[in-house]
């Protein structure tokens, strides 16, 4: 399953790329979020865990791994404004280029350091 979930983080980031040359940026925030969400469910996947929600998938990597100092706190909070501009974006209609662009360059670096962790041994 981790690996599974790394291929479909990679497949969204590709994706959301590809969205913001096409200038469709509230679709490039969806699937910057879920590419973002996918790498830290393989994460969460790695330490034998699963979540119940999208929050509660922040806690568990937060708890995880935050506290455990094997990801900086920059990641989760990377998260957690890619999850309220997703949200925005999908239901309160708020998204433009500026915030699609942050959210791919942000994303590259969650990935990096997922795969990193992942990876190390």
């Amino acid at each position: 399953m981790v690996e599974k979930e790394l291929e479909e983080a990679h497949y969204d980031l590709k994706s959301a790329e590809k969205s913001v040359k096409e200038e469709n940026y509230k679709w490039a925030i969806v699937q910057s979020y879920y590419s973002i969400f996918h790498a830290f469910r393989g994460l969460l996947f790695s330490r034998g865990s699963r979540e119940k929600s999208h929050i509660c998938l922040k806690f568990a990597i937060e708890i995880l791994f935050v506290e455990n100092s094997l990801i900086s706190e920059e990641l989760l909070d990377d998260f957690d404004f890619a999850m309220k501009t997703r949200e925005r974006a999908d239901y309160s209609y708020i998204y433009d280029e500026s915030l699609a662009h942050d959210m791919v360059e942000s994303n590259k670096k969650l990935i990096d350091e997922v795969e990193n962790l992942l990876y190390q041994t």
